[in-house]
């Protein structure tokens, strides 16, 4: 099976580039495998919004593809959240799924690729939770409530299903800012300025 497609902006640290207090853990991430899959976790608890929580690794090429998708899950209507790598989340207001789509579009380049951002889609009322949100190592995170029209979207996909997977965000990396890589891209903070812009303006003190 193919190995996964890691974003342009992310490699693997190596020995010499991280303590020594790391080095089993790349020694580990030299045996494990990288690949395109999902792994699942039902939720029984009638105390929780979701009835499942997954996680997919999906090659970067694919990735604002499977997103535009998986929107499916959420209402007509639901929020965009956005926060750098390790910060604090902004989560905008609720507005047209359509059009929160269209404007993360327009910044389908600089989402898909900076690892120093993190978005998403939610919608979360007293009795629903839906969410799914990109992290800074380009894998989906999805809190849902219908399992069978997310496995039917994975399967669409070619994604398939595994007990266990390995994760990026689990072993020591490199990133690099996408503006050192593609002269025309947008900085970091020049996307967080107009995600802030289009979708929480007004919930700035």
């Amino acid at each position: 099976m193919p190995s996964l497609e890691l974003p342009k902006t992310t490699r693997f640290a190596e020995e010499q580039e991280v303590p020594r207090s790391y080095w089993n853990k790349i020694a580990a991430r030299r045996e494990a495998h990288f690949i395109e899959g999902f792994v699942l976790t039902e939720v029984e608890d009638p105390e929780q919004l979701f009835r499942f929580y997954a996680e997919v690794n999906v090659n970067n090429s694919r990735l604002w593809k499977l997103f535009t998708q998986l929107a499916v899950i959420l209402p007509d209507v639901c929020a965009c959240l956005f926060c750098p790598y390790a910060g604090d989340v902004t989560y905008g207001e609720y507005q047209e799924k359509e059009l929160i789509l269209a404007i993360l579009g327009s910044l389908q380049k600089e989402l898909s690729e900076d690892c120093h951002l993190e978005f998403g889609l939610i919608y979360n009322d007293e009795s629903t939770l839906a969410e799914v949100y990109v992290t800074e190592s380009k894998f989906v995170k999805i809190w849902g409530v219908d399992r069978q029209q997310f496995e039917q979207l994975m399967a669409q996909h070619g994604i398939p299903k595994f007990e266990e997977m390995q994760f990026v965000d689990e072993f020591p990396k490199v990133v690099v800012p996408l503006t050192t890589l593609d002269a025309e891209a947008k900085s970091t903070q020049e996307i967080l300025d107009l995600l802030e812009d289009a979708f929480a303006s007004g919930h700035r003190e």
